[in-house]
């Protein structure tokens, strides 16, 4: 058996760099959780406001206030009343919106699931949505608005990120929000 030289031994018995062991081997999960967290908060954040920039348009709507509002003026609205989602035109860009009244003979449901912008094709603004698609319905219609933004992760790398629920060939994901509502009759 041959001895190792004194200056290895040395080397294999100091326990100086110990910590640095473990802070290697417990960093990457734990800056992962924080990221998972981070992540998942700002995905919330997105969809509450979603939802709540929804509801006041929606109730712009039913009232009558918004007039006979066309499809982007609407997605407009939307945007502008979002505090989180971005800025205007990108929130504009990657949002789609159905608005479409129910028949109160059946009460039946579209039964399309609900659709959503694919970013990497070009969008062309002046192209309006077909009317089975997008119509604002009369007085004491029962309307279903379903509206689908197209959002990024924050951290498109990390667990949570990369397994989110991707609709897009462009890496995002779909915050979806459906709301019905009754028109007010006009006068």
């Amino acid at each position: 058996m041959t001895r190792l030289p004194s200056s290895l031994r040395r080397f294999l018995r100091d326990e100086g760099g110990s910590p640095t062991i473990e802070f290697v081997l417990t960093f990457p999960f734990v800056i992962s959780v924080f990221c998972l967290g981070v992540e998942s908060s700002f995905y919330m954040i997105k969809s509450v406001s979603l939802e709540r920039s929804l509801d006041l348009v929606i109730r712009d709507l039913r009232l009558g206030n918004l007039g006979s509002i066309s499809h982007s003026q609407l997605k407009h609205e939307i945007c502008s009343r979002a505090a989180v989602l971005g800025s205007t035109a990108a929130c504009e860009l990657g949002m789609k919106i159905e608005l479409q009244p129910i028949n109160t003979a059946s009460f039946a449901m579209p039964t399309t699931p609900t659709t959503c912008v694919d970013r990497t094709q070009p969008i062309d603004p002046a192209i309006q949505p077909s009317p089975s698609e997008y119509a604002l319905g009369e007085g004491n219609q029962i309307m279903l608005m379903r509206v689908c933004l197209q959002a990024d992760p924050m951290f498109k790398t990390t667990v949570f990120g990369a397994r989110m629920n991707r609709t897009g060939p462009d890496g995002g994901y779909s915050l979806i929000a459906t709301s019905t509502f009754v028109n007010e009759p006009r006068s």
